[in-house]
């Protein structure tokens, strides 16, 4: 099997694998959130252009179609959907231009100008070389389009928080900035492919699209689950914190030493009556700075009274919350690792490894029990 063959198989598997990300994620989901179709699009418009690549590679569509000179131009709308994917997953679509329709109107032009120029050639009224300049000219344009939402993207991301501070409560955005840091290299892989085909002189080489479509591909395919995943936690966070707020007691309890109590039952009836254990960010500094109290006395006291560490009595309390939560019917819609998440837990692989610890059997399995 040749280079090539190999990289036709990886074309085809891929669009396939998009294709079903696609219909896969709206059985999921089953609602019509701009946020899940938008990043449906993203995923999409790569499968499409793959996919459209192998066809034309193999001869199977288009050949007799314009001399196999009509390409659709996917490539402009592949970056543009997954900024407008950002704008509507952080909410901020009254403050920021998503460039849909100027999006789409771009792609527009571009179908129409190829059509254009394909007749004026094929009606003898320009040199067939017109069409090879048309395609490197829409390709820059296309990249220089790209690396423009490319930059606004990281200027949301990293510079940009204030607009959304009520998402970076449920997430810190890790993922999606990964992700543009090794979008760096799939425009330097598009660069030197627009570098090779302009210093062409015939036709463009057929290896310089080759890293592009590979690195591009397995990024895209894999910020497409990781956004899914990521989007239906915010939903459910969002609204499991709702509902648990009515239920939360709504008097905040100060710290106050009685004659009648222990000093160690009123820092636990402060950190539970104030529900602290469900602040992710919860630390033993922290605690003792709102008690105006040592940390190595409060973690003596801690450690004397509960019989653990800081983090052990922190991490009970929170799992005693996921239980009651994962015991409730009215929460079974919601996600095992939203639920974590909104009991003080910093990721899933904490709250499960918390909840083997204490329960001695996974949260699916309670759930499930």
């Amino acid at each position: 099997m040749t280079f090539q063959q190999i990289f036709d198989f990886f074309l085809i598997i891929g669009a396939i694998h998009g294709f079903l990300f696609v219909i896969g994620t709206f059985l999921i989901r089953r609602k019509f959130e701009l946020p899940v179709v938008f990043l449906n699009l993203f995923v999409l418009f790569l499968s499409l252009n793959n996919f459209q690549t192998w066809l034309i590679e193999k001869e199977l569509i288009y050949p007799n179609l314009f001399d196999g000179q009509f390409i659709v131009p996917w490539n402009l709308l592949i970056v543009s959907s997954f900024y407008a994917f950002l704008v509507y997953y952080l909410g901020i679509e009254s403050k920021r231009w998503p460039f849909v329709v100027f999006s789409a109107v771009l792609f527009g032009v571009a179908i129409i100008a190829r059509l254009i120029i394909i007749y004026l050639v094929y009606q003898g009224l320009a040199d067939e070389i017109l069409i090879r300049r048309y395609n490197l000219g829409e390709d820059i344009v296309a990249l220089v389009y790209s690396i423009f939402l490319y930059i606004k993207s990281i200027r949301l991301l990293f510079h940009y928080g204030s607009l959304y501070p009520d998402i970076l409560k449920l997430d810190n955005l890790n993922w999606i900035k990964w992700f543009l840091r090794l979008g760096g290299a799939v425009f330097v892989f598009w660069i030197l492919a627009v570098v090779l085909n302009t210093m062409a002189k015939n036709e463009n080489p057929f290896y310089s699209y080759y890293p592009l479509r590979f690195f591009s591909s397995v990024l895209i395919y894999w910020v497409g689950y990781q956004g899914f995943f990521q989007y239906v936690v915010l939903k459910d966070r969002i609204g499991l914190r709702s509902v648990l707020s009515a239920s939360k007691r709504q008097n905040k309890v100060a710290f106050e030493t009685m004659s009648n109590k222990s000093e160690f039952e009123s820092v636990n009836d402060y950190v539970e009556n104030n529900q602290r254990y469900l602040d992710p960010l919860l630390s033993l500094n922290t605690l003792a700075e709102e008690l105006q109290m040592g940390t190595s006395k409060l973690s003596k006291l801690i450690n004397g009274h509960a019989g653990e560490s800081f983090t052990d009595y922190i991490n009970a309390m929170r799992i005693e919350e996921a239980k009651r939560i994962l015991n409730d019917p009215q929460y079974d819609h919601y996600t095992i690792v939203s639920i974590g998440l909104e009991c003080g837990f910093n990721s899933k692989s904490a709250f499960y490894a918390s909840f083997k610890k204490i329960c001695g059997m996974s949260p699916i399995i309670y759930r499930n029990g």
